[in-house]
């Protein structure tokens, strides 16, 4: 399993248990009986409908995060932005809820509020009308200004889209910046609808009034889709790189967006292999000089370098890494791991950095950093399938099978349990296919699993299990599984049967496996 970096815009993650602990008396008191500013964000924990009464009563906008304890990128938040006192005295402005993926009914919510990815920053107004959106990937600046921001308003961003498209000379610079800082990268589908979200975010570019937003609409609308050089000349995009990577504020306003995008859009601007690699080393000195604004900070640092890789595999696909990059990205892997002394800070880099040392072929130093961190992480489980991969590159299926099982049992929470139990599955599907009683064994545990979350058949959770079936169906027509899978199917209706009759009625998965 390559570690998923979200190198197609932080999602990503391309990948719960509730950790965070409760506030403190600290916290929740006033600033009035205390006198001195909270010390910790005052989070509800799970209970979304008593934030909603809250807000009612109070006016507040409510602040959902969605996260979860093992998320590289939510751990980053915890270490930074979530200790930031500025940051936490504004979030008095709201009703700040934190949901965690495996809590009670917490995948029924994420899949209400349409959230891909962890993390995700959401507001809403006391009506559940939703008023931004914000990928926790950002850095604290940025979200900090949008959510300072987004405290006062009472407009739905649906509807601020709606008049940007048909009446943007009406649109306030509020309601632009709102659009400019939604989460694009990770939730675009979310607010285009049924439209192409890349055309939608051309409107935009065309429609905007600031050339700052112009470029950023743009270069969203290029990451948003897929983009080729018959479509888009050359020209264009090296005309809107060259304005952003001159402006030191649009580089850190789209410092996300060019990092993982940025060698797809080098390419895609450069007519020869010259061009290129000019264009290349700009982005590189562009991103440099971001990261050093903003205090040279390690993490900062190994992203970068995963640019310079990928500009190298993108521009140089037939040769070998050379010597002195490889050398750059193990000093900074190293710098990254040392400055990296927190758990938050650890769990935060210690897949950031995995992924670089195995970019630069040295599994043996990912191994020993992995086999390293499994002492000192709280969640050990989460580094394991890579363990896995590692050991499935080099031909050893067994200790592959063994590190997904092993992950398998020690994931704690619902819905990791589904989803560490899913890829234990499609290991054993992958590695040991003859082997049905163990691939139906495991499929029953996972199935038992969801069985004792009985609403929890939503959003992660049920995209797992998508996922599962249709491997399932493909490895039973080739290795002769109709009995095993007949088998599963009923299991599967009994579970789906008991939660019929909880509180959510919206089970849905009575038709797994069946074609």
């Amino acid at each position: 399993m390559r570690l998923a970096l979200s190198l197609g815009l932080l999602g990503v993650v391309t990948l719960l248990p509730a950790c965070t602990p409760a506030p403190s008396p600290a916290a929740t008191a006033t600033p009035a009986a205390t006198g001195q500013a909270p010390a910790e964000i005052a989070w509800r924990h799970g209970d979304v409908d008593d934030a909603f009464a809250e807000a009612r009563d109070s006016g507040k906008p409510v602040l959902l995060y969605w996260g979860a304890v093992w998320c590289p990128p939510c751990n980053q938040l915890k270490a930074t932005l979530f200790k930031d006192p500025a940051f936490i005295a504004l979030t008095r402005q709201y009703v700040p809820v934190y949901l965690d993926g495996d809590e009670e009914g917490a995948q029924a919510w994420g899949e209400r509020f349409g959230v891909r990815g962890y993390p995700t920053l959401i507001v809403l107004d006391p009506e559940r009308n939703e008023l931004t959106r914000l990928a926790g990937g950002n850095d604290s600046e940025a979200l900090t200004r949008a959510l300072t921001l987004a405290a006062g308003r009472r407009t739905a961003v649906s509807e601020v889209l709606q008049h940007a498209l048909s009446t943007p000379g009406d649109v306030s610079a509020d309601d632009w910046r709102v659009l400019g800082d939604y989460g694009w990268e990770v939730d675009a589908n979310r607010l285009a609808g049924e439209r192409d979200a890349a055309s939608l975010l051309q409107q935009l570019a065309t429609a905007a009034p600031e050339p700052a937003l112009q470029r950023r609409f743009a270069l969203l609308a290029l990451g948003a889709g897929k983009p080729d050089k018959t479509a888009t000349p050359a020209q264009r995009t090296r005309t809107l790189l060259d304005a952003v990577l001159a402006a030191p504020a649009e580089v850190r306003a789209n410092r996300d967006l060019l990092g993982y995008q940025g060698p797809a859009l080098v390419a895609l601007a450069s007519a020869t292999p010259e061009q290129a690699q000019q264009l290349g080393v700009q982005l590189l000195k562009a991103l440099d000089a971001a990261d050093h604004a903003l205090g040279d900070k390690a993490d900062a640092r190994l992203g970068t370098v995963i640019t310079e890789l990928a500009l190298q595999r993108e521009q140089h696909p037939d040769q070998a890494i050379p010597a002195a990059l490889k050398t750059k990205a193990a000093q900074r892997v190293a710098a990254a791991d040392a400055a990296a002394t927190t758990l938050h800070e650890r769990q935060a880099t210690i897949s950031t950095a995995v992924y670089v040392l195995r970019q630069i072929d040295d599994d043996a130093a990912a191994e020993k950093l992995l086999l390293a961190e499994l002492d000192r992480s709280e969640t050990p489980y989460y580094y394991m399938p890579e363990l896995a991969d590692l050991a499935e590159e080099r031909g050893d299926m067994a200790s592959a099978i063994a590190w997904l099982h092993k992950a398998y049992q020690g994931a704690q929470g619902p819905a990791t349990r589904v989803q560490w139990g899913v890829l234990y599955v499609e290991g054993l599907l992958r590695l040991s296919p003859d082997d049905a009683a163990a691939i139906e064994t495991a499929t029953g545990e996972v199935i038992a699993d969801l069985a004792v979350q009985p609403a929890g058949y939503h959003q992660r959770t049920r995209q797992r299990f998508e996922r599962l079936g249709t491997a399932l169906q493909a490895w039973s027509r080739e290795h002769h599984g109709a009995e095993s899978l007949t088998r599963l199917q009923a299991r599967m209706t009994a579970t789906c049967a008991k939660a019929a009759t909880s509180d959510d009625g919206s089970v849905g998965c009575e038709g797994w496996l069946k074609s």
